[in-house]
């Protein structure tokens, strides 16, 4: 044990070549042997870290670990339980948390391995855990049942591989890193906007304060400003998390393209995929609230969006809240977003979670109303005709009359500081007033609270909807033609990001940095680049200043540009009239698309040219 002791100084001295400490791993085993078995696996160079290299490469281009030392592990060995409990609250106290532990199940005379486990995360809730053993006194759903079904548990049998282990302790401390820088950028943004949130809520006070003389009508649009003020946060931010989202949900792609399914890395890839493809539709909403993004409406069966919203709310709102649906017998159609009727749906179903404090019922129901010529007059907006009332009823709390009246009111909220921002039922509202809806609320303290959204019904008709290719037909037919594509960004992972796509698809692709190397290398390469691709703001030179120095030099040459502001921004000068953009983050089949659509149109023009000249010959 002295032996081991000296090994885990050792290893607490140990640092990669940057500076920055080894990740640390903590075994806790009353076996010896183990302990020795891991050193020998986890601190020397083994062909299992030469393998994961590989697979780093494969996914992300390069490999994070640059020299033999970034391939070693800080170990420290418990023989019990509660000691690797101390070593875990001591590492915690000096600021060095061990990023994974190395678990046996059966440690006599102490604690086993269940309730080590336990302890453990008491101390560090983001431990990583893995569970080594031969035989257990507990089966896998056991375990599950008393620790809970987390994705920071995972089990090894022995006798185990060493590839094996080497392969999974790369990725749970990677893991434990990345959880970490995400949790501290989260941090960092939710100060930024909890800082801008209390600044725009202490203006409106103040006007609020100011103007309480006035009338209806000027408290309406007191209510506009407040929507137009959210709208310019939203749009203030757009741009970086757009960029940021597009380099998420591109590279999480690529590793899904060199995954299969059913292998744990592609089912974790799709997990961040999907959060990224919810992180896209938050801010597309953000958008929308003050009504500065284009709806993408079409007719659509509400039944079909409420039945699928109750598959996407389940895992939200717990085991312990019963979720109904009373669906209208027949069709209710109405002329509507499907993906951000979806999220406001979705968002008075958390706004529910959280009234019923985690139990109760939860019920989603469609009807169809004609509202009268006395129920409009309530809103302006509506006019009397058919409408598709869709309710959301839960058992909760509810809410007091004075809270009612401001249910809907941007940055008004009764959780605490730092628990919500008060945007989710004010998103509700823009989104259902911007669809020529209406919504209202009743509630009552201690029986619970309902929302009624009214949309307008529009008649049901049979529509054929063209059969969708698969992904991965589409990007083939979408590089039919060889071409070569200029592509002008100053964010190189964006950069790298789009000439991944697009030499994928068969293109031949050049790389600019900014506006001026773009307008450089056109000219350099006139009539070898077929499309350029220019991104909206760059250093030095903007694409809109770069698309008229090629348009003077070049003026033939097609151009797209693209951008990570919202569509209204994009549209009042920062983009050429006539010139077509794509939005960040774009899928690659929809960058794809739009490059085939320019070149396709700019070889017609060219054949037209060639036939008019033939023409003239004779």
């Amino acid at each position: 044990m002295d032996e081991a002791h000296r090994a885990d100084a050792m290893n607490a001295g140990a640092r990669v070549a940057d500076g920055t400490e080894n990740p640390r791993i903590i075994i806790i085993d009353d076996n010896t042997a183990i302990h020795d078995d891991f050193r020998k696996i986890l601190c020397d160079d083994s062909q299992a870290d030469t393998e994961l290299d590989s697979l780093e490469v494969s996914l992300f281009g390069s490999s994070s670990r640059q020299t033999k030392a970034a391939r070693r592990y800080d170990l420290s060995s418990a023989y019990q339980g509660e000691e690797g409990y101390r070593m875990v609250c001591q590492a915690i106290e000096e600021g060095r948390p061990f990023s994974t532990a190395f678990v046996d199940m059966r440690m006599p005379p102490g604690w086993d391995g269940v309730e080590t486990i336990r302890q453990l995360w008491k101390a560090d809730p983001d431990l990583q855990v893995l569970i080594c053993t031969a035989f257990s006194d507990y089966s896998w759903s056991e375990i599950v049942e008393q620790l809970g079904n987390s994705d920071q548990l995972l089990i090894l049998r022995k006798p185990f591989d060493a590839a094996e282990v080497a392969q999974i302790a790369a990725a749970m401390t990677k893991k434990r890193k990345l959880t970490e820088a995400s949790r501290n950028t989260v941090a960092d943004l939710e100060k930024t906007v909890a800082a801008k949130t209390n600044e725009i809520r202490r203006e409106m006070q103040q006007r609020e304060l100011a103007q309480q003389q006035l009338l209806e009508k000027e408290k309406q649009l007191r209510e506009s400003q407040k929507l137009e003020a959210v709208g310019m946060l939203a749009g203030g931010i757009a741009h970086e998390f757009n960029n940021l989202l597009q380099i998420i949900l591109s590279y999480t792609q690529f590793g899904l393209d060199a995954t299969r399914p059913g292998e744990p890395l592609h089912e974790d890839m799709k997990c961040i995929f999907k959060a990224g493809e919810r992180a896209t539709s938050l801010t597309r909403q953000l958008l929308g609230f003050s009504r500065r993004k284009p709806l993408c409406c079409v007719d659509l069966d509400v039944n079909d969006v409420v039945a699928e919203l109750v598959g996407l709310a389940k895992p939200l709102l717990g085991s312990r809240i019963t979720l109904r649906q009373e669906l209208h017998p027949t069709s209710a159609m109405v002329h509507a977003d499907s993906v951000e009727l979806q999220q406001a749906l979705l968002n008075c179903c958390i706004n529910s979670r959280d009234a019923m404090d985690g139990t109760g019922q939860l019920t989603l129901s469609t009807e169809l109303v004609e509202l009268n010529e006395a129920y409009c007059r309530r809103d302006d907006v509506l006019r009397p005709g058919p409408f598709v009332r869709i309710s959301i009823t839960d058992t909760g709390s509810g809410m007091p009359p004075e809270v009612v009246e401001r249910v809907f009111e941007p940055f008004f909220t009764t959780k605490e500081v730092g628990s919500g921002t008060g945007l989710g039922m004010a998103m509700v509202y823009g989104l259902v007033k911007q669809h020529q809806g209406h919504i209202e609320v009743q509630s009552e303290v201690g029986v619970g609270t309902t929302f009624r959204i009214y949309l307008p019904a529009v008649k049901a008709c049979e529509t054929t909807q063209p059969i969708s290719q698969p992904v991965t037909d589409r990007v083939q037919d979408a590089g039919g033609s060889i071409g070569t594509i200029l592509i002008a960004d100053d964010e190189e992972l964006l950069r790298q990001v789009s000439s991944r796509i697009l030499q994928r698809a068969g293109y031949n692709v050049v790389l600019a940095s900014d506006g001026q190397e773009a307008v450089q290398r056109v000219n350099e390469l006139a009539d070898q680049i077929d499309l350029a691709i220019l991104d909206v703001m760059m250093p030095n030179m903007t694409g809109r200043e770069a698309c008229g120095h090629i348009a003077e030099s070049n003026p033939e040459l097609p151009l797209l540009f693209c951008t990570g502001h919202d569509p209204e921004v994009a549209q009042n000068g920062e983009v050429p009239a006539g010139y077509p953009v794509v939005h960040k983050p774009f899928t690659a089949e929809h960058l794809l698309s739009s490059v085939r659509e320019i070149l396709d149109d700019q070889r017609g023009l060219r054949q037209d040219r060639r036939n008019v000249d033939v023409a003239g010959t004779w």
